[in-house]
């Protein structure tokens, strides 16, 4: 993570510890799905007004998807707790249709009214992980040097020094999993926490049980990745820099064409 982003995050952190209340949503939702809701809730709420016995109904039979979304972002533009509660009830079941839209209009929805009760700036960080209070889920690959597959011991050692070093920094692992050469993790990180350094910091306590770890390794907010998509990645950068003894994994944009980390604040 760049210094200049780090900042960004810092600061959003600084203003919600005042006048603002922070909000991120828990559940990982695609960062082109969320950009989407952002951009139709605009136009929906601009040209649209309702009623909360007009738009209460979600579960019915005839609704086009379209008209769904509709009425999820007309729900979330009232300012009434039945409102929210609609949206929470339909957003519980996660068979239901439109799902993660009704996670969006949730939030859009809560942010409205704690906003209008508590009179506070509400602040929304959107990331393709999410997050939880005021953490951000990242996901982690980590490479071993020189091995085709961690031992035991080594797979240990990666579980306990993250552990210890996220404590440390009031962050959190979430999952950790292990395959030939990779180790998969996702971890909760706060935003005022510069999370590569505390990274590099358990990468290098590892080392010293070995050097059996790459310095270099990949870090997104963007989506996970499955072993296989590590693994190419990894292959193509290899290929990219044969004539290099680094690799550099600082952000996936030749993977998925996606900025590495670009939450995008949108006040409310």
């Amino acid at each position: 993570m760049n210094s200049n982003l780090f900042n960004i995050f810092k600061e959003l952190s600084n203003l919600a510890s005042g006048d603002s209340s922070f909000n991120v949503v828990d559940e990982p939702i695609d960062i082109d799905l969320q950009m989407e809701y952002f951009k139709h809730s605009k136009k929906i709420r601009r040209d649209n007004s309702a009623e909360l016995k007009d738009v209460e109904d979600l579960m019915a039979p005839e609704l086009t998807d379209e008209q769904l979304r509709d009425r999820m972002i007309l729900l979330a533009s009232i300012d009434n707790p039945r409102a929210f509660r609609i949206l929470e009830e339909y957003s519980k079941n996660k068979s239901n249709r439109q799902h993660e839209w009704a996670v969006m209009a949730l939030q859009e929805s809560k942010m409205l009214i704690e906003g209008n009760l508590l009179n506070e700036r509400q602040v929304f960080v959107s990331t393709g992980l999410g997050g939880r209070g005021k953490m951000l889920r990242y996901f982690v690959a980590l490479v071993g040097n020189n091995v085709e597959e961690f031992a035991p011991y080594q797979q240990h050692v990666i579980q306990s020094e993250f552990d210890t070093a996220l404590k440390n920094n009031r962050s959190t692992i979430e999952n950790i999993e292990f395959q030939g050469k990779y180790a998969a993790l996702t971890v909760l990180i706060p935003l005022d926490v510069p999370c590569h350094q505390t990274l590099l910091d358990a990468v290098e306590e590892c080392n010293l049980y070995g050097n059996f770890l790459k310095t270099d390794f990949l870090i997104t907010n963007v989506k996970t990745l499955t072993f296989e998509e590590i693994d190419e990645f990894v292959t193509s950068k290899l290929k990219e820099e044969s004539s290099n003894d680094e690799i550099d994994f600082d952000n996936l944009d030749e993977l998925d064409g996606t900025d590495e980390t670009d939450p995008n604040e949108l006040p409310f």
